[in-house]
């Protein structure tokens, strides 16, 4: 009797204000899997910093909300961020990672990631702190990826053609 296959988190990842949630949540519905959502934006929702042990309570609260997703037995998880964002920020902001944060992330489980260009005008957002640094971050998570080893995509354009790109993309994935 084989093993039932591990469950599979599609992550929607990239700089700021390049349409993660709005992608992450068109392939959550289009794929009828659950989205789990980026969980920053609430945290700090209202406050007027932040500071390295936020970024970690931030870090732990979406490790937890993706493996809670993954737990309730889906076999397809999409994630609005993952801590490869939380690896970012952390190191632009902090340097060296938090060890926890190291260890989370070298024990993520199988996923695939759809990296956002930044080729979306930028929307203003308190909460965002990067307008005129999105390629050179873009750069970042595209190097990171490359070493992580995780099979990924970029994904570019706008409207239903950035979509249609993805969704492609994760036809590709799945049918093997």
């Amino acid at each position: 009797m084989s093993e039932p296959p591990q469950p599979l988190v599609i992550c929607v990842t990239g700089a700021e204000s390049t349409g993660k949630s709005t992608l992450a949540g068109a392939l959550a519905q289009a794929l009828g899997s659950p989205l789990v959502p980026e969980v920053a934006r609430d945290y700090l929702a209202g406050r007027e910093g932040y500071d390295r042990d936020d970024v970690l309570a931030i870090a732990r609260a979406q490790h937890a909300a993706e493996q809670q997703a993954l737990e309730a037995g889906d076999r397809l998880v999409v994630a609005d961020t993952d801590l490869t964002v939380i690896q970012v920020w952390w190191e632009e902001k902090y340097g060296e990672l938090d060890p926890w944060l190291a260890s989370a992330l070298a024990a993520r489980t199988p996923r695939r990631y759809l990296l956002t260009m930044p080729d979306l005008p930028w929307e203003f957002d308190p909460l965002r702190e990067s307008p005129d640094d999105r390629e050179r971050l873009h750069r970042r998570y595209l190097a990171l990826l490359s070493e992580a080893g995780f099979p990924f995509a970029q994904v570019s354009g706008t409207g239903s053609a950035r979509f249609d790109l993805a969704w492609s993309q994760l036809q590709v994935w799945l049918d093997r």
